[in-house]
């Protein structure tokens, strides 16, 4: 995981050092509650947590 990912993750309250299924679980709910607008697009924040869920999806 980059630097740029982890420190998104401690801005939003997210241990980077959790287990991956939590941090997967836990940017997964911030994606769909915070960063998507009226047609489900993400936003800027929304892209980082796809690259985040999609660097766990690969791991």
């Amino acid at each position: 995981m980059s630097e740029k990912q982890k420190e998104f993750l401690v801005s939003i309250g997210i241990d980077p050092n959790d287990e991956l299924d939590v941090i997967e679980d836990k940017v997964g709910d911030y994606l769909t509650l915070n960063c998507l607008d009226e047609n489900y697009n993400p936003n800027e924040e929304g892209l980082m947590c796809e690259s985040i869920l999609d660097y766990i999806g690969q791991s």
